[in-house]
């Protein structure tokens, strides 16, 4: 393991600020904010009022009342110490604890990481608000102006949101306008073109039944949909040969295209397939080549002049208008028809092809799959770049006619070898398969051995193509758009806010007229009102469109506001109010502290969190909210408005929209008192609607004929709401080329109806019924897939006539995506694209119309629940090869998100209750807590607890379970690989550990709960949480289970306040010459460094400077066998050997004896103020930076005398000391030279052996690290003239060679290094962890799982095992890792941040030191295959006579000193 690279880190940073903070009392004085001018004595005394207020509320431990919120929100400057506290989380409960705050004139000390633990101090002003040590004062400008003249005080943004791209910031801060958002998500499409869809149906067949099973498994396991097009089955709508299908089959490409990776697979040999007529003409263009033509009749019979298409042209009439046959449902008839078109097709074709120039012909004269290449390969590098071209080489027939081709052959042949050409221009040579098989009369016969073989090889090269361009896509998505969470900030909210903002920037593309409305927004904005807006009106009458269009405008209204916009259910984090509450909360704390909230999900919590963050984010910046259709959450969630305020504080804005028949609205209306703060929705004026609708009529048509066009103008006399004009102008586009009456119903529901019912016309009655239902029916929409699946196993959808069984369903689900393209709604759960319905009416019409009859919902709902149960896996029809789907909980690494989302909620509304299936599996809620999310178990339960209301009344069980998962819901939003954890650390605390020291009474279930804990009635009615104990002691998983409760004995309690703290405290005091004034000792129960020792694993040490406290712990139990009080500033500690240690004090370096309680000396000399860095040589010696940084010194620690001292030369400063773990190796960076050098000395002889260098770099010393025995060193280096990341170098010091050097592409800040594991570690600034073979040279293993740079390294002292995390706590998880298996052992989120850890007894213990708690935190490691004995035997540290005794040191010190 790598030796410590800066042992007294901990004192460079305060030093280099001021050299009186440490040897004086006296502070600079650092005033909390600087305003041009002098301040009235008035002013002043406004300001020391403020501050003093401040400072009151700050010093004072309060927790919120549990209660209903007031309304009020309380002002900024009393409240921002409060919400920041709330946001740690500090107190690890859902109340507020508030730390001491400091006043102007004060210095702040900040902790910041080390090596050798996870802080390190760091003199601020106290006008910032700490990450760490959360100690602030009065925040800018509250002291001397109004929150309104944000303008005067030019605060920036936090850090972490600085540090993000440029259009992520966009995003957190609601830049509509500036932000790009995509709809790309983890889906993956074959589409499929196809010439002649009768003669490749079998190698189509093999694609659908062989090869896209595989594949659709493989994308499962990483994460991905896989879903197949194929349109061209050569069904009914492709014989018509008509627009309808090619219009069909480019509508769905750009569908899949919208939101997919889209993989074109083209079949295509000798044949262009069916050619087409034109759909319109040009006028010029057919005046000429009705000149030229030879049946000018037959032109004028097919081609009629359209004078109203924008331009006007010739369009092709309706097939009806001349074979009225075409309209029969005779098959027999329908058939005849169609010939007499084909017929009509051929002639009207020959003569276009004779009176065409071949630059027309081009244009006009097409097929479908020309047209499909054409939007793929020749619009799209891209999809050219992807594309595979399957092209079957056969010899001609004997015997074929000879007869001379006619015009149109030889037009298709030319065609033909001209899309041959650009295809092979276009494509990537791999990628055309050119398969020869020999022809035989009747096509391909798989009972031949050699056409069998050719469909295997046709498998076996789509096999091959497809994997490589599967594993591209995949690589390229993951790189280069998948958003990831970085600082901290979790990715999921950026998933949200691309969702959210991607259809704020849709939605606001309407032309409807709103500019009185918006202008009434405006005014509100940007004036003074404190009271929310409500914008009412009836449903459809256009309220989304309107806070689109004022989401898009407020930044032009307010250019520095940060606005925060949500539209209710188009997305998973909206579906309910605890949720959106959630993500409007994380994003105002993010713009406001660089952090996300740590908050109990539920409304009470964000009841009193919201109102004191915005009275905290507003003093810098005005803050806007707008949330439209708040009526619309879901029945799985809180459906009131609690937590709306009443009053708001300046600066703060919220809009809402609502519709005016809602109970939401009513409560609206008893809740706001100012009548002003409700602003109805104006209906349209007649003229204004119906130039709407004739708007979107030709939006949607491009042409309509003036009887129709008078049909819908009328109609908009009895309805002008937008959603009618929208609905009927959509209904007029689907008969566009056939002689329909549009029928206006006068309003917008019966419209709707009527909808639904023209769409089973087209598409038929009982397939739209079962496809409408089941999208219905769905908590989270469907997928493609899922919907093609479902559509398959349905025998509406069945066919004898297509190659493969279920063929129609494809089709149809096209068809039905295309008549309802405006109403229905893209959504990402997860990166899973689903489809949602767009409009609320329209939702509740097909509701009401397709689940309305009880019979056809238990349908729907049971067909769902055998999807997602995958009953339909182990069918043996062979028509349903490619469509069947096992449902496995979990594939390979990746979780099965659909089904652990949907499954409860069908079982739900198909039995009535999911508790016993569900909520009372420990199992499943493991499994969905890690691939779903705590939100949805927690939606879970509140649609149980509503049934239980209803029937019999709340579960004790389900009581507990709810209320465990929302104090837990951060750390298990974070990883449900901690479920076991969690709830063993909440449970010990009741039921006592399974060793019995903490042994359970009746009475801690009676007992009054406190503000962290859930709530407990009488031990009777919990025997699941009985169960889930006995479960959380041996858990079924490797899990890190904290050895002390959780919850039970608060740390801000007077009971847990111990002798030890109280005499910390005057310790503390006394040393300062009583100065010290402490209001809450949370202040002070800080530990900044957790060690091990030497050779004991059973017992760890601790430092606290502010304390001037070392103490000795059993790691175990968690208790002090050893305290040593009044130690002068302890600032860093390094163990000789289980007894002794040296210790930083201030600038000297002392040893004490920690068995006996003794000082024993000091070390001659005073180390460097800014670099006091030292290590051991052996057990008597150690090596120490000089005074001046000139030379290292060699101390005897006996005597502590100076041995010997090392030189380099003159006027070289060294920056860093390294000393291998067995002493005989030292290595220092020396930054005199240029470029900096290694300086690398053997202890042993006492000489300088290399004199390390890299032309044009520097060595980045602080990130250092050297293996036990000193035979390689590795360090960070960078680039001296160039702005490139980091990279690391790796030496041989036994040759002084260079022996590796690797580039990760991403600047590494931390490091460590192993020769027992023959590995380097390296923690990287994108949250990523590799590790690096030092054999192979080859990175080992990368580690992907926090969301923060991995700042923090510790490697075990047995090896094999590793711990990090992120010293500065924006990701406050700690992860424990298999370096041999390149694994995740396990993950603890702890209530508080890390002050400190450490690692010990191979990986089986982890040591925490918690911000504000006077003790330690022990995690075991448990679960299979770990032996649970492991540090449970009797152990005893020194002299047994000495155990738990505490050793104040104050007079012994003095007295050595004098």
């Amino acid at each position: 393991m790598g030796s410590s690279c800066s042992s007294g880190q901990a004192h460079k940073d305060k030093d280099s600020v001021s050299t009186r903070s440490e040897e004086s009392t006296a502070c600079c004085r650092s005033p909390s904010y600087q305003v041009s001018g002098k301040k009235s004595s008035q002013q002043q005394q406004e300001a020391d009022r403020k501050s003093k207020k401040q400072q009151q509320h700050g010093n004072h431990s309060t927790s919120l009342p549990q209660q209903p919120h007031s309304g009020v929100i309380l002002e900024a400057s009393t409240v921002v110490a409060a919400v920041q506290q709330q946001l740690r989380g500090n107190n690890g409960g859902g109340g507020v604890q508030v730390e001491s705050v400091a006043t102007p004139s004060a210095v702040a000390f900040e902790r910041k990481p080390t090596k050798d633990g996870l802080t390190k101090v760091r003199n601020i002003a106290t006008s910032s608000i700490s990450a760490d040590s959360m100690s602030l004062s009065s925040p800018p400008g509250t002291s001397v102006q109004s929150p309104r003249d944000f303008d005067k005080c030019e605060t920036s943004l936090p850090q972490e949101v600085q540090q993000l791209p440029e259009n992520l910031q966009n995003l957190l801060m609601g830049r509509v306008a500036s932000a790009r958002t995509t709809t790309k998500t983890r889906k993956i499409v074959i589409y499929v073109c196809a010439a002649d869809s009768q003669d490749c149906c079998i190698e189509k067949g093999m694609l659908h039944n062989a090869v896209y099973p595989t594949f659709r498994d493989y994308c499962r396991r990483q994460g991905y949909e896989l879903h197949i097009v194929d349109l061209h089955w050569k069904t009914g709508l492709e014989k018509q040969q008509d627009h309808e299908f090619p219009e069909l089959c480019l509508g769905e490409l750009a569908r899949q295209m919208e939101v997919a990776y889209v993989i074109p697979v083209l079949f295509l040999s000798n044949s262009l397939g069916t050619p087409l007529l034109p759909k319109t003409i040009e006028i010029q263009d057919f005046e000429m080549a009705l000149s030229n033509a030879d049946n000018k009749e037959l032109l004028q019979k097919w081609y009629k002049l359209d004078g109203h298409a924008q331009p006007p042209c010739y369009r092709l009439q309706p097939i009806a208008s001349h074979i009225p046959g075409f309209k029969e449902n005779s098959p027999e008839e329908k058939e005849s028809a169609l010939n007499e078109w084909r017929s009509e097709i051929e002639r009207t074709l020959a003569v276009m092809v004779n009176a065409f120039p071949q630059e027309l012909r081009d244009t006009y004269l097409t097929t479908v799959v020309e047209q499909e290449v054409h939007n793929t390969v020749c619009m799209s590098q891209e999809l050219a770049r992807r594309c595979l071209w399957l092209y079957r080489v056969c010899a001609p027939a004997g015997g074929q006619s000879q007869d001379p081709p006619s015009s149109g052959e030889i037009e298709l042949r030319r065609r033909l070898e001209a899309l041959h050409k650009d295809l092979k221009n276009q494509l990537n040579e791999k990628h055309i398969l050119r398969m020869p098989v020999r022809w035989v009369e009747g096509g391909l016969d798989l009972e031949l051995p050699e056409h069998a073989q050719y469909v295997s090889d046709v498998t076996l090269q789509l096999n091959k193509h497809l994997q490589a361009l599967v594993d591209t896509i995949i690589e390229e998505d993951q790189t280069k758009c998948v958003l990831k969470s970085s600082y901290g900030i979790d990715s999921r909210l950026f998933q949200e806010l691309m969702q959210q903002t991607g259809f704020c920037q849709r939605a606001a593309q309407c032309s409807i007229n709103r500019e009185a409305v918006l202008q009434e927004i405006k005014s509100y904005v940007v004036g003074e009102s404190q009271h929310p807006l409500v914008v009412y009106g009836p449903r459809g009458c256009g309220k989304t469109t309107l806070i689109a269009r004022a989401a898009q405008c407020c930044h032009t209204w307010q250019p520095e506001a940060l606005l925060v916009v949500r539209f209710v259910s188009i997305s998973t984090q909206s579906h309910t109010t605890e949720q959106l509450l959630k993500s409007i909360v994380d994003q105002c704390s993010l713009l406001t502290y660089g952090q996300q909230s740590w908050a109990v999900h539920n409304i009470q919590s964000y009841t009193e969190l919201l109102p004191r963050l915005l009275a905290a984010s507003c003093i810098h910046r005005p803050q806007v909210i707008m949330i439209d259709a708040i009526d619309q959450v879901k029945e799985y969630g809180t459906q009131n408005l609690d937590w709306l305020p009443d009053k708001l504080p300046e600066n703060v804005k919220i809009v809402l929209s609502v519709a005016d028949d809602s109970l939401v609205f009513t409560e609206i209306q008893k809740k706001v008192k100012n009548l002003s703060a409700l602003i109805p929705m104006p209906a349209l004026g007649k003229l204004e609607a119906q130039s709407i609708l004739m708007a979107s009529v030709m939006q949607y048509n491009h042409s309509v004929n003036s009887r129709v066009q008078d049909c819908v103008r009328s109609s908009v006399q009895d309805c002008t709401l937008p959603l009618y004009v929208k609905v009927l102008a959509w209904q007029t586009s689907w008969w566009t080329d056939k002689d329909h009456d549009i029928v206006p119903k006068g309003n917008v529901t019966d419209q709707l109806h009527l909808m639904l019912e023209e769409l089973e016309t087209i598409l038929g009655k009982e397939r739209v019924e079962h496809a409408l239902a089941l999208v219905t029916a769905a908590k989270t929409g469907l997928s493609d897939s899922e919907m093609l699946d479902l559509l398959a196993h349905d025998a509406a959808f069945h066919s004898q006539a297509t190659y493969v069984l279920w063929a129609p369903g494809c089709l149809f689900w096209a068809r039905l995506n295309k008549y309802l393209a405006p109403f229905l709604l893209w959504s990402s759960v997860d990166g899973l694209s689903t489809l949602l319905w767009r409009d609320d009416m329209l939702y509740n019409a097909v509701k009401q119309r397709y689940l309305g009859d009880e019979t056809r919902r238990r349908w729907a709902h049971q067909t769902l629940v055998n999807y997602y149960q995958g009953k339909w896996a182990d069918e043996q029809h062979s028509g349903m090869t490619g469509r069947r789907l096992l449902q496995p909980d979990k594939t390979s690494k990746c979780y099965n998100r659909r089904k652990l989302d949907e499954l409860p909620f069908q079982v739900f509304w198909l039995c009535g209750s999911l508790k016993e299936e569900f909520l009372y599996n420990h199992s499943w809620l493991y499994v969905k807590l890690c691939g779903s999310d705590v939100y949805h178990v927690l939606e879970d339960i509140a649609l149980e607890e509503k049934s239980l209301v209803t029937n019999k009344g709340p579960e004790k069980d389900l009581l507990f379970l709810r209320k465990f998962l929302e104090e837990c819901s951060c750390a298990l939003a974070y990883d449900g690989r901690q479920f076991y954890s969690q709830l063993y650390g909440h449970l010990s605390a009741i039921f006592g550990s399974h060793e019995g020291k903490t042994p359970f009474h009746e009475g801690d279930l009676e007992r009054k709960p406190s503000s962290s804990e859930s709530i407990w009635e009488s031990p009777e009615g919990y025997k699941f949480v009985r169960e889930l104990y006995e479960v959380c002691c041996d858990p079924p998983v490797l899990s890190l289970l904290p050895l002390q409760p959780l919850v039970g004995g608060s740390a801000g309690s007077e009971e847990g306040k111990n002798v030890m703290d109280k005499l910390s405290v005057s310790a503390a005091a006394a040393s300062s010459g009583g100065a010290v004034e402490v209001e809450d000792l949370d202040q002070l129960c800080r530990f900044d460094m957790v060690t091990r020792l030497v050779d004991n694993p059973d017992f760890v040490v601790t430092v606290s400077t502010e304390r001037e406290e070392i103490s000795v712990w059993d790691a175990h139990d968690a208790i002090p066998v050893r305290t040593l009080v009044g130690v002068t500033h302890p600032i860093n500690l390094k163990a000789i050997d289980d007894t002794r240690c040296v210790v930083l004090c201030r600038r000297e370096l002392r040893i004490y004896d920690l068995d006996s309680g003794e000082f024993v000396t000091r070390l001659k000399g005073v180390m460097n103020q800014k670099m006091p860095y030292y290590g051991l040589h052996d057990r008597g010696h150690l090596v120490a930076l000089s005074r001046n940084r000139m030379y290292v010194n060699l101390m005897n620690l006996e005597s502590g005398d100076c041995v010997t001292t090392f030189k380099a030369g003159e006027d070289r400063f060294l920056n860093s000391l390294l000393v291998s773990g067995d002493g005989r190796v030292l290595v220092c960076g020396d930054e005199t030279q240029k470029p900096f050098p290694l300086l690398v000395w053997n202890l042993s002889s006492r000489k300088l052996l290399y004199d390390l260098r890299i032309p044009h770099h520097d060595f980045v010393t602080s990130l250092a690290a050297i293996t036990h025995e000193g035979h390689y060193v590795c360090c960070v280096a960078k680039e001296v003239d160039e702005p490139c990341p980091n990279f690391i170098v790796v030496y041989d010091l036994q040759s002084g060679t260079l022996f590796k050097k690797w580039k990760p592409g991403v600047n590494t800040v931390s490091l460590d290094i192993s020769s027992r594991d023959g590995c380097v570690i390296s923690g990287l600034e994108d949250a990523r962890i590799l590790v690096w073979d030092l054999v192979t040279g080859n990175c080992r293993w990368y580690l992907c799982g926090h969301t923060a740079p991995v700042n923090f390294l510790r490697l075990d002292s047995l090896g094999g095992t590793f711990l990090s995390a992120d010293s500065v706590c924006r990701d406050r998880s700690l992860r424990l890792w298999d370096l041999n298996k390149g694994e995740l052992l396990a993950v603890y989120t702890p209530e508080r941040p890390v002050t400190s850890c450490e690692v010990t007894r191979g990986g089986h213990f982890v040591v925490l030191a918690l911000r504000g708690l006077s003790h330690i935190t022990t995690l075991q490691l448990r679960g299979p295959q770990v032996d649970i004995s492991v540090g449970s035997e009797n152990h005893c540290y020194g002299h047994p006579e000495n155990l738990g005794k505490t050793f104040d040191l104050r007079d012994e010190v003095r007295a050595a000193e004098r």
